[in-house]
């Protein structure tokens, strides 16, 4: 389909009139205990390899660092999953101590991956009560839903408009467009949930997928 190139004024309305359509209603996911955030464009390519680790991302050609950066993130003091292995969140724990910091999954920028119970994780508290680390990448089978907030970050985005927060809210829709196009490549059968509301709801991603691009008018 053709790109739509959108006024400032209609451009917000347009996308969340969009994903209202594309979505249904939808059910919890079980057996689902770790989170993994990602921003909408490398969202991209775990849809493809999983959630890689540092040293698979480079090993695969996907990034290309240099020996000293990767000697430098493996201080694991200062960058707690280093080259070989990957940070998740769990919720809901109710051993952490007063005051502790807990990461929130929930950010309505982000892309949250939600990966099976069985993997196997240990807890690091370096940065966080609630961090895991699996010390391998975690393939694209072990995923169990990706879920957005883009509804929730459009209504929190109403009281500060301007064309710079437009656009980013266009951009994360067109790759949310590019996720349902590879997920149906790579027949990543999982849902793609919009968890903006309180009721669980997941997008059509046939429906998702076929919708043109948005260009915002400069």
């Amino acid at each position: 389909m053709d790109n739509i190139i959108l006024s400032e004024k209609d451009a917000l309305e347009y996308v969340y009139d969009t994903l209202s359509d594309v979505k249904y209603n939808g059910k919890e996911v079980l057996n689902a205990k770790y989170h993994h955030n990602t921003n909408y464009k490398d969202a991209l390519s775990i849809c493809k390899y999983g959630i890689l680790t540092l040293e698979d991302l480079n090993y695969h050609g996907i990034r290309n660092d240099s020996d000293e950066f990767l000697r430098i993130m493996n201080d694991t003091e200062s960058h707690v999953n280093g080259k070989s292995s990957v940070s998740l969140s769990v919720v809901g724990l109710k051993d952490l101590y007063l005051n502790e910091d807990e990461y929130n999954p929930f950010s309505p920028n982000l892309v949250d991956f939600l990966i099976t119970s069985d993997i196997r994780a240990s807890r690091s508290s370096i940065h966080y009560g609630n961090e895991f680390l699996s010390f391998q990448s975690i393939k694209k089978e072990e995923l169990r839903s990706i879920d957005i907030r883009l509804l929730k970050l459009i209504q929190l985005r109403k009281l500060c408009i301007d064309y710079s927060v437009i656009l980013s809210i266009l951009q994360k829709y067109n790759y949310l467009r590019e996720i349902a196009f590879e997920m149906k490549k790579q027949s990543l059968n999982i849902p793609l949930r919009e968890m903006s509301e309180t009721n669980i709801f997941e997008l059509d991603i046939d429906k998702l997928s076929s919708k043109p691009k948005l260009i915002l008018k400069k």
